[in-house]
């Protein structure tokens, strides 16, 4: 609570500064709107069809700089305003009169590329349209093929008020093979009826860029360019570099001042912060909140529980605990409920002879309808991504996974939540309020006898299983080790070592149990499987919706084109 008032206040106070620094005008020429359409043709090349409404005042010419082209060319070249065409003019004089060049463009090679630049004409407002062809947009990587482009770049031009994009090719751009992003600017960025689709959400400013990052897993282009680079390697750079934000940018100088402005009260704020922090975790630790962590770790260091450590319901109970120590995440809850529904009979493994081998796949029934319902939704995944007979393999798991990010992060928030309400209703756990500073107040999550016991044989279960890894075979033989077992080993993200251990000194365990070796390494895909298209997506999302969404300010590191230019 403390941290949104103190976000309040400095909101309203940077908005008043604001305010007075920028109420007037600080550009005569200004550009309401931009608007890109891009056709991507079989070989790679592009056309470009930019549409610019623009307010001009001052300068002779407008101008557009593409000074990252590695190996592509600018061709084709043709402007107009309010549909009247210009006349391309070869010999271009920069120095020459607004008169003069009025009605005339020219494309001009430089020693970095290429100049795309038109006369204003008259002062006042424009309607001008710049169409252009780039060679080698989209470029042949090592396996697969790509368009990294930064058309507009803001540094020292005229940034537009708002802009649009679409992006089309020689057939529909499929959903699950083209992977989308959006770099430099606050806005959205979509496949929609086959075609890429992005606009901004806010004016851009010098320190934006537009650079639009496309993937494509299908390899519908034949380019006539090619570029060193695996896809995971120009998505790292792309996601990760952002050299952009290293530039020098002349509207620095308004963060300089702002800064230098709010600085006495930021500091005020951070002292404050700091105050209300120590005090308020000060009262926490007086009330002696659940221990969780290395701590709780430490004290059961040495000691071992031999038995399932929770049998009074669903394992899903137990999330929290689990989670507070570093287990139970996700790809392991799918792991131990896939190794449960095997031993209860809902899923069946199956072998199909195909034309490319051996396959395994699972069959899937229906759970009873007293399953816990988070029980029940991680087995939808397997219905949803299951084809018309029941059947699913590993390979759907992994694209439902990528594919229903939004599902899959809604169940991974409600593992905790819905196992602590769940704790406390059972008396394992509760909430208690604790008052610093007069009346403010946190909330402490405390454990009762039982939630500690409960606790401990949690940690103290792991250890066991660890144990059970270091035993020699003579050793192994005389434990007692049931299918439970190995499911509770799974939250623990030790079934893989736990299972190789049987295999090696004690196979004849897998004979005379519903689980063998070849099924739990089988499962093991399944959920490793359903993690990495989870991971992948969530790579995505974080930075910029790679299958479509919010586009992210940063980024777009090791694109081509350039997109620099303005008025002069």
């Amino acid at each position: 609570m403390y941290k949104s008032q103190i976000k309040i206040i400095s909101v309203i106070i940077i908005a008043l500064f604001g305010f007075i620094l920028f109420s007037q005008d600080l550009e005569a020429n200004s550009m309401p709107s931009l608007d890109y359409s891009i056709e991507l043709q079989h070989d790679g090349s592009g056309i470009v069809t930019e549409k610019r409404q623009m307010h001009l005042t001052e300068g002779t010419e407008v101008y557009i700089v593409f000074d990252q082209l590695e190996g592509s060319e600018i061709t084709d070249v043709f402007v107009s305003d309010y549909d009247e065409p210009f006349t391309y003019q070869e010999n271009w004089d920069i120095n020459a009169s607004r008169e003069a060049k009025t009605g005339k463009y020219s494309l001009i090679p430089t020693d970095e590329g290429y100049e795309i630049s038109w006369g204003i004409g008259e002062y006042g407002d424009h309607e001008y349209t710049v169409r252009y062809t780039i060679s080698g947009m989209v470029r042949q990587l090592k396996d697969g093929q790509s368009m990294l482009w930064r058309l507009f770049q803001g540094r020292n031009n005229l940034p537009p008020k708002k802009f649009s994009i679409t992006v089309t090719g020689p057939k529909y751009f499929d959903p699950e093979l083209t992977k989308i992003w959006g770099f430099g600017y606050d806005g959205e960025i979509y496949l929609e009826d086959g075609q890429l689709v992005s606009w901004s959400n806010q004016p851009l400013t010098g320190r934006n860029h537009i650079t639009v990052y496309m993937q494509f897993l299908d390899q519908p282009f034949q380019p006539t360019l090619s570029w060193d680079q695996t896809l995971a390697e120009q998505n790292h750079q792309a996601l990760e570099n952002n050299s952009y934000q290293n530039e020098d940018d002349t509207t620095d100088i308004v963060a300089v001042i702002l800064l230098c402005s709010f600085l006495g009260i930021g500091v005020l704020i951070v002292i404050l912060a700091s105050i209300y922090t120590a005090k308020r975790n000060k009262a926490i630790r007086a009330a002696n909140p659940l221990i969780t962590g290395i701590k709780r770790t430490e004290m059961n260091e040495g000691k071992v529980y031999r038995e399932i450590p929770y049998s009074e319901g669903n394992i899903l109970d137990v999330a929290y605990l689990l989670q507070e120590h570093g287990k139970g995440d996700m790809e392991a809850y799918f792991n131990a409920f896939l190794l449960k529904w095997l031993k209860e009979g809902y899923i069946v493994q199956l072998n199909t002879n195909e034309a490319n081998g051996d396959k395994l796949k699972l069959t899937v029934q229906l759970l009873d309808s007293n399953t816990p319902e988070l029980e029940q939704q991680f087995f939808d995944i397997l219905l949803s991504a299951a084809d018309r007979y029941g059947v699913v393999d590993t390979s759907d798991v992994t694209r439902w996974a990528e594919k229903n990010y939004d599902k899959i992060t809604e169940l991974k928030a409600s593992l905790p939540y819905e196992s602590k309400r769940t704790l406390i209703d059972r008396g394992y756990l509760y909430n208690e309020d604790v008052y610093f500073l007069g009346n403010f107040r946190a909330e402490v999550t405390k454990s009762s006898y039982q939630g500690e016991d409960l606790y401990n044989r949690l940690i103290q279960f792991e250890n066991y299983l660890n144990e059970l890894l270091s035993l020699d075979r003579v050793n192994l033989q005389q434990q007692n080790i049931n299918e439970d077992i190995i499911i509770w080993a799974s939250l623990y993200n030790l079934v893989e070592p736990f299972v190789e251990k049987f295999q090696e000194v004690e196979p004849a365990y897998f004979v005379t149990h519903h689980f063998n070796y070849s099924n739990i390494y089988l499962l093991s895909l399944y959920s490793s499987g359903f993690s990495s298209g989870y991971d992948q997506a969530v790579t995505s999302h974080q930075t910029s919706m790679g299958s479509g969404g919010t586009t992210s300010f940063g980024g777009g590191g090791g694109s081509f084109g350039g997109g620099g230019g303005g008025v002069r």
